[in-house]
């Protein structure tokens, strides 16, 4: 029988929760993710027969359909993945990319900041944030289907079964459901096809009467949509029928997309970032990712022996913080698409750069963190830094499955900010991103609009190898916080050893903003000092749907052999299930 852990937490405040350091242990495989009939359409492969990778991509398109404001087909995401008998890593990276229509000036500034995601200049008509001038050209289709056809063992219609099956049935409503709707409530009466979706005969939230049998939200359209793509393949989206009546009515709505910019799109198999940390090796994505930025702070974490000062001493907070700080400053100077920057990645992921920002450390300060130099990193020229303040919690959904021949998948998928651009197409149920928002509204920064660009995403999905075999699945949801969570994660785990439920419950500390971000259940004599030692401080009180902090999952493969499957509930439903 399999083994279960969920957490669904619903009070209000820290001081009010009690967080459980279980976890699902077996040695059949594990999922864990954020939606429990998602996690259970995994495992369901995996128990009949099929690999990490069939069960990641069944699991990622159900997400889909019960996280719809997170993920889902029209919006994008990167795996990274392991073969166990191939002794080999692999990543799939499609994100969604700018339509070839696209131009820097394409958003004109309306003066301040803008109060949603990411904070950048505030635009006219928040056009780049909502509706149909914010929209991207999707990547989940071709990813997962990329992922499938080159690493999997099944077909697309066999994956796809389970996401069909609840699509077909309707998503049930939990108070989760109608909280998350009511959060976006004004914002999705704007736009009729997803109000008619989602919302009540009267325009309101669905909700769970006590004692009531639960509704439904029904999006028949969507299962016809997923379908299609089971009969006609990845191309149907992007090239077919379907692919013509999403251009269509987006063009028709003013998306400077094209058909061409659909038929042209391809994921990439690539190769995957990595970096040594604490006698492990952790695999995660490159280029213009939060995995850059992940392997930057675990490459300066290495040379600063996290495990002389202890878990989550002043000590290793302050070192944390100094890596942390590093790996951003370098990150908003000069990390963009390489295709359309120049952009520094090897000088910035070599040994020799992390042993010099290591030696900036000092354990009676904090540093002026600056970035480094472009003589340094051997760049030419250096646009003005994209740099935005970080406004509010973030969105996304996170997958990691390990199945019984030690294979691994760490996946992570978004429409970007919760409910994406709020755009459902008609007669698909497909709910589009707003991709265009991680893009500069400025022009000439590194990360400013331009056609067929790959924005900075902030997604940094991660695989911990020990002595060459998948020793934990580890990732996040949460915008820019994903990083740094992932990062102190990867430490609980191959620096000071917790089990994957202690790993995930630790309090975190977020340096992606000023001033640093520190969970409350830290000690108060360990907050006292770190701010002595001059970081400015933010305690967070983690509250539901409100933590500030990333929220992860993860599976763990213990020395002896049982795999453990953990999810973080602390304030986000999460489900972990283990086969036997």
């Amino acid at each position: 029988m399999a083994t279960t852990v969920e957490r669904s937490s619903i009070a209000t405040s820290a001081s009010a929760l009690t967080v459980a350091r279980s976890a699902a242990t077996g040695s059949g495989g594990a999922v864990a993710g954020k939606m429990r009939s998602a996690v259970e359409a995994g495992t369901g492969i995996l128990a009949a027969g099929g690999n990490a990778i069939d069960a990641a991509v069944a699991t990622a398109f159900e997400m889909g359909v019960v996280e719809p404001w997170m993920n889902g087909l029209g919006g994008g995401g990167f795996l990274v993945g392991w073969l166990a008998e191939e002794q080999r890593s692999f990543a799939i990276e499609y994100p969604m990319i700018s339509p070839s229509g696209a131009t820097p000036d394409m958003y004109p500034l309306a003066g301040g900041r803008d109060a949603a995601l990411f904070g950048w200049p505030r635009t006219k008509g928040n056009a780049n944030v909502l509706g149909y001038r914010s929209i991207a050209v999707p990547g989940t289709v071709a990813g997962l289907a990329e992922a499938l056809a080159r690493f999997g063992t099944m077909s697309l219609a066999r994956v796809l079964e389970p996401a069909i099956a609840l699509a077909e049935q309707g998503l049930p409503v939990t108070w989760h459901t109608s909280l998350t709707i009511t959060r976006d409530l004004v914002n999705l009466r704007a736009f009729p096809e997803t109000a008619r979706v989602y919302l009540d005969a009267n325009g309101c939230p669905p909700v769970t009467l006590e004692g009531a049998v639960p509704p439904v939200i029904r999006n028949p359209d969507l299962a016809a949509t997923l379908k299609r793509i089971a009969d006609g393949g990845a191309r149907e989206f992007y090239e077919g029928e379907l692919a013509r009546t999403i251009v269509d009515h987006l063009t028709g709505m003013g998306t400077p997309v094209t058909a061409d910019d659909f038929a042209r799109y391809r994921a990439k198999v690539a190769t995957t970032t990595d970096v040594p940390f604490c006698g492990h090796t952790v695999h995660t994505i490159g280029k213009g990712t939060g995995g850059t930025s992940l392997a930057e702070c675990l490459g300066i974490l290495e040379r600063l022996d996290l495990p002389a000062t202890g878990h989550n001493t002043p000590e290793t907070l302050h070192k944390l913080t100094h890596a942390f700080r590093q790996a951003f400053a370098d990150r908003y100077t000069y990390l963009a698409d390489p295709d359309h920057a120049e952009v520094p990645l090897d000088a910035l992921l070599s040994g020799a750069y992390f042993q010099s920002r290591a030696d900036r450390f000092d354990p009676k300060q904090a540093a002026n963190t600056a970035a480094g130099a472009r003589e340094e990193l051997g760049v030419s020229h250096a646009l003005e830094g994209s740099v935005a303040e970080y406004m509010r919690d973030g969105s996304t959904t996170h997958l990691g499955v390990i199945d019984r021949f030690g294979n691994a998948v760490s996946l992570t998928q978004t429409l970007l900010s919760g409910w994406g651009s709020r755009v459902t197409v008609p007669g698909t149920g497909v709910l589009m991103n707003n991709g265009m928002m991680w893009f500069d509204p400025e022009p000439g920064r590194p990360n400013s609009v331009a056609p067929g660009k790959r924005p900075l995403t902030n997604m940094a999905p991660a695989l911990v190898m020990r002595d060459g075999r998948i020793a934990a699945s580890v990732g996040s949801s949460g915008g820019r916080k994903i990083m740094n969570c992932n990062a102190q994660v990867i430490a609980n785990i191959a620096a000071f050893g917790l089990p994957m439920g202690d790993a995930l419950a630790a309090p975190r500390i977020d340096a992606s903003q000023r001033p640093l971000a520190v969970s409350s259940r830290i000690d108060p004599a360990t907050i006292d000092r770190l701010a002595a030692l001059g970081h400015p401080i933010q305690p967070i009180d983690e509250t539901l749907l409100m933590s500030g902090f990333a929220s992860p999952v993860g599976i763990a493969v213990a020395a002896d052999g049982p795999l453990e499957a953990a999810a973080d509930g602390w304030y986000y439903p999460a489900t972990a299930i283990a086969l036997p």
